[in-house]
């Protein structure tokens, strides 16, 4: 019973630690030799728990329909641009005759990508699936550099966005796909190459949080019950927590060195990990009794992480209304003045501009106006930045208005969300 007990407990301690999202995962170095892992159930961490949706508009006058039989086939699209789709499809990899549909794509909104063109097909009939994998290759009508190369995916009509499987020994752009719908290439600098690794990497606790829940809530209820349990409960935990790290942290880390603004989001991530790891007593101990970091290097890794996010360049918007106004800009660092405009609800603008003393507080003037009226002012303010790196811009300031028949001369305060900007360019 005393054992029941302290199962019971721990079971406890481990489901409150990942309600409060504290549950991150560890080093898989040759986790399933040295623990006999090897039959653990895998957990799904590459597809979004919430898919980023794009905007896909098609190209209708660059369109080809086939048939492509089991025995195998190919077929060929060139876009308006130049750009050459071929479709490879093996033999034995339909089930029946099937005819196919590849049409060009005109642009796509809403992917992290850059502002040049980007070369994509959607194939349908949408959802098909394939015993064999298939292969589109794309041979761009403009040539983008290898290290620019962002190689992507689309489900349905633009549903979860996504990288895509590609042939990585081919010099040419190879998709490898099991099933339908969109594909394509663009280009970005490193900052979109790191928003693309953090959509595979991100939102993924809450699939963490179902697996790990249903596992110990099970096994609770199994011990409670007077059954014994399963005996490679922790085994298959461990399991879970090597695939996390793989397939989640990397990405992350691999983000932060793209861009630096995600760098303290991954140090989080990992001290969390460690913390988690020592609440479920994965961790040895060293000689001293302490607790030996489940991840290599891990405070290097921490260290390397601070030092990235105390030199980043942080880019900042700030979007909202307070006291009736409404306001928009983007900050390119605190330690510069920026700017921000106002728009106000019985028309006028106005522009105020804050000039820092350091990068907590500084001044303000105003200039603007509408119609005949001439607006000016001055005043003070102050940033606040959270542990998530967002934070808070707050002033007040006194200003006049000046109009051909009357002057009037206000004091008002602001509040307004200042929304760390990851991938946001500035000059």
């Amino acid at each position: 019973m005393k054992n029941v007990k302290m199962i019971s407990f721990v079971l406890a301690l481990a489901l409150i630690s990942i309600s409060c999202n504290l549950l991150t995962p560890k080093s898989s170095n040759n986790s399933n030799e040295s623990n006999g892992t090897d039959n653990a159930p895998a957990v799904d961490f590459i597809t979004p728990a919430e898919p980023l949706n794009v905007t896909v508009q098609l190209d209708e006058l660059y369109t080809v329909s086939g048939p492509i039989s089991v025995n195998g086939g190919s077929m060929v699209l060139t876009g308006a641009d130049g750009t050459v789709f071929t479709l490879d499809v093996p033999a034995k990899a339909l089930d029946v005759d099937t005819v196919i549909t590849m049409t060009a794509v005109k642009s796509i909104a809403g992917a992290p990508l850059g502002s040049e063109a980007v070369f994509a097909v959607q194939l349908e009939p949408s959802g098909l699936f394939f015993n064999e994998l298939v292969t589109l290759t794309i041979v761009p009508g403009k040539e983008i550099s290898i290290k620019e190369q962002i190689i992507f995916g689309y489900e349905g009509a633009g549903q979860d966005y996504h990288l895509a499987v590609i042939d990585p020994k081919s010099k040419d752009i190879k998709i490898k796909l099991m099933e339908f719908s969109g594909a394509g290439v663009g280009s970005g600098p490193e900052s979109a190459w790191a928003a693309n690794l953090q959509i595979q990497g991100n939102a993924t606790r809450a699939r963490l949080d179902q697996k790990m829940g249903a596992l110990l809530q099970t096994e609770r209820q199994t011990q409670l019950l007077g059954g014994e349990g399963d005996p490679d409960l922790w085994k298959i935990i461990k399991s879970d927590m090597d695939q996390y790290y793989d397939q989640v942290l990397q990405k992350e880390l691999a983000a932060a060195e793209l861009d630096c603004q995600y760098a303290m989001k991954a140090a989080h991530d990992l001290l969390a990990l460690e913390r988690q790891n020592q609440l479920l007593g994965i961790n040895a101990d060293d000689a001293n009794g302490n607790a030996i970091p489940v991840v290599p290097g891990l405070w290097e890794k921490i260290n390397k992480l601070s030092k990235i996010y105390a030199d980043c360049k942080k880019v900042y918007t700030v979007s909202g209304e307070s006291n009736h106004v409404s306001f928009t800009g983007k900050i390119c660092g605190l330690d510069k003045p920026f700017v921000i405009d106002a728009t106000f609800p019985g028309g006028g603008s106005a522009k105020t501009t804050f000039t820092p003393n350091s990068v907590v507080e500084g001044a303000t003037t105003v200039t603007g106006g509408g119609a005949d009226c001439v607006q000016t002012g001055q005043g003070k303010y102050t940033v606040s930045i959270n542990e998530d790196g967002n934070g808070t811009l707050q002033w007040t300031t006194t200003d006049t208005l000046t109009c051909p028949d009357i002057s009037n001369t206000q004091t008002g305060s602001f509040t307004l969300p200042l929304q760390l900007a990851p991938g946001l360019s500035c000059p």
